[in-house]
């Protein structure tokens, strides 16, 4: 029997095919956390706990750093050329030989910290665990198979490798003093992950060596989303690290454990900006702009609608969720943070698509980028004002109110810029003749 034309049609969309290969691969992978941070917990205790998550949010500082924004900005660059082997080969090397130049800036900042942060200076081993991860991350090559659309592949690999480290850390993470075990796990599968997506990605893409004109021309052409990168850290993953200033391990464990429950909630968000911005900045290059505003529209609508169900879900059952993942002594207050955390859920999807779907594909980077500078500076004093005073539940609040401003900033400069679609364009009619 046939299958109705429209939903075959829909079946072989590419567009559709990435969304939901991403969404089974993203399921999993905020399954994965929700099995395994409770085993790490309750096996290390609450203050080890913190510790391991300090040294992780650290990691994400510097991935942050390697990566650079390609996740973005290559993501762009690849969509852009990827009709042109010799181009696309091009541009795999400027970004790549980038990559190796970020490598030895992440060296230097984990060398400063390993004389400005106390923790570390008392335990270099966790610095070195840190650099390690840190590293390992920012060579992923996401940013291809993006602009490609490719995404199925990479939703395989991310899922199988995770699973993997799940279960290593049940086969060998069982008691206190094991937390430096659980960062090398880590450490193992990120680099499997990104080592073997870059010999597929090369598998594809002829092999050319890096030169400087390219690597530079990709950091200048990076640079605004590198930045803008950088002041998203400041408010999402880097919040444990900077917490971890004026607040005890226990108080980081806190605010940990709900943040990853909360992160593990916001992978329902990524599939739809990773399928749909690459097809997006693709159809605008190509003149199609009311056909690029009706599937950004259609993102918006699924972004808006994931956030608000998701939100309301762990606002509910966030007693529920916490006696079950962290039913341990220490971890009582996770409950309260849970909740204010939850309400990032709507707004992070609102972000995303008002940048992902109008602002970037035009390379209107620095309005971006200006509000989210804004917002991280913000974040900065705000976690060690209000965290000092109020602890995890404080910097809690600070991270939702610093989001909010980030979407009310966004949509007045798109409306200003008169970038949102006509109702003829979201409804997806026809134009009309101006004749």
């Amino acid at each position: 029997m046939r299958e109705p034309g429209r939903l075959g049609a829909l079946l072989r969309n590419r567009i559709a095919q990435n969304t939901m290969a991403l969404y089974g691969s993203q399921l999993l992978l905020g399954l994965v956390p929700l099995v395994t941070l409770p085993w790490i917990a309750d096996a290390l205790g609450a203050t080890e706990f913190g510790e391991v998550l300090y040294v992780q949010s650290f990691a994400w500082l510097l991935a942050m750093v390697g990566e650079y924004g390609f996740r973005l900005s290559g993501t762009r660059a690849v969509a852009r050329v990827r009709e042109d082997p010799e181009q696309l080969a091009r541009t795999v090397a400027g970004i790549q030989g980038a990559k190796l130049l970020l490598a030895g800036c992440t060296t230097a900042l984990a060398l400063i910290a390993l004389v400005a942060v106390g923790r570390f200076r008392e335990d270099p081993e966790l610095l070195v665990l840190g650099w390690l991860l840190g590293t390992a991350q920012g060579f992923d090559p996401q940013w291809y198979f993006a602009g490609v659309e490719r995404l199925r592949l990479t939703a395989a690999m991310e899922a199988g490798i995770r699973v993997l480290t799940a279960a290593g850390i049940i086969l060998l993470i069982h008691e206190p003093g094991q937390g430096t075990t659980v960062l090398a796990i880590w450490i193992v599968g990120l680099g499997l992950s990104s080592g073997g997506l870059t010999w597929i990605m090369y598998a594809s893409v002829p092999l050319r060596r890096p030169r400087w004109a390219g690597s530079v021309a990709a950091l200048r052409e990076g640079w605004s989303l590198f930045v803008n990168s950088a002041a998203i850290s400041l408010y999402t993953s880097g919040t444990v690290f900077l917490l971890g200033f004026v607040a005890s391990n226990a108080q980081l464990a806190v605010f940990g454990a709900a943040e990853r429950v909360v992160r593990a909630a916001l992978r329902a968000l990524t599939p739809v900006t990773s399928a749909a911005y690459p097809r997006v900045t693709f159809l605008l290059e190509s003149g199609r702009v009311d056909r690029a505003q009706r599937l950004s529209v259609i993102g918006l609508a699924a972004l808006s609608a994931f956030g608000a169900v998701s939100a309301i879900a762990l606002i509910v059952l966030a007693p529920a969720i916490v006696d079950l993942l962290f039913g341990g002594p220490g971890f009582e207050p996770v409950t309260g943070v849970l909740r204010v955390l939850a309400l990032l859920l709507p707004a992070v999807g609102l972000a995303a698509a008002l940048s992902a779907f109008w602002l970037l594909p035009r390379g209107l980077d620095r309005v971006f980028v200006r509000a989210t500078i804004g917002a991280g500076l913000a974040s900065v004093v705000l976690v060690l004002a209000v965290g000092a005073a109020a602890g995890a539940l404080g910097a809690a609040w600070v991270l939702v109110g610093v989001e909010a401003g980030v979407v009310i900033a966004l949509a007045v400069a798109i409306h200003r810029r008169r970038l949102f679609p006509t109702v003829a364009q979201a409804l997806g009619r026809p134009a009309a003749d101006p004749s």
